[in-house]
């Protein structure tokens, strides 16, 4: 009885034995899932700072182009005004031109031209230039439009023989080319 008694209890022993290794077994595998949920949740935290880190640089990207936008429309806001106020300009420089030789129109002239100063002045202050631009100088079709050619014995083929109307810029932009002749 007693050998039956001892039988049982190796027995016992045994399969709790085998029930502590089940436990140790699953204990193992249930670390190993563990750790392995550990690696994917970081290598998810890696991908969404990696996110983060490409949204934030985009978002700066975006400021920037937003601010430069910004400045260009600020710098440009005026050039189709101060387009519009050339042949203003011109108009006045022509009425100099006009002028008779008398004293009134001495007087006249010399209005006009103190308004014409006051004119290129403020142009200037907001950024608007006129191009400069000599007779006998090199034509440069970026900056000049040729109206024509004419004949010139003083002047160089090719060179700007007579300037019909000023070209201005504003802001390092052309508002109007100035018109010119060419000698040939």
């Amino acid at each position: 009885e007693n050998l039956a008694q001892a039988s049982k209890t190796a027995e016992n022993n045994e399969n709790a034995n085998n029930d502590e290794l089940v436990n140790f077994s699953e204990l193992k595998n249930a670390q190993e899932n563990k750790e392995q949920n550990i690696d994917q949740k970081q290598d998810q935290v890696t991908e969404l700072k990696t996110k983060l880190i490409q949204a934030q640089a985009d978002f700066e990207n975006i400021k920037k182009r937003l601010e430069k936008d910004k400045i260009t429309a600020v710098n440009f806001a005026n050039e189709s005004f101060a387009r519009d106020l050339l042949p203003v300009l011109d108009t006045l420089e022509m009425a100099i031109n006009a002028a008779g030789d008398d004293e009134a129109s001495a007087k006249i002239k010399e209005g006009i031209s103190l308004t014409i100063d006051s004119f290129k002045k403020v142009l200037s202050k907001h950024g608007v230039r006129m191009i400069q631009t000599n007779e006998g100088g090199e034509f440069n079709p970026q900056v000049h439009n040729a109206m024509s050619y004419i004949e010139s014995d003083t002047i160089a083929s090719g060179r700007i023989a007579q300037i019909y109307q000023h070209g201005y810029m504003y802001n390092d932009r052309i508002l109007r080319p100035a018109m010119v002749l060419i000698s040939k």
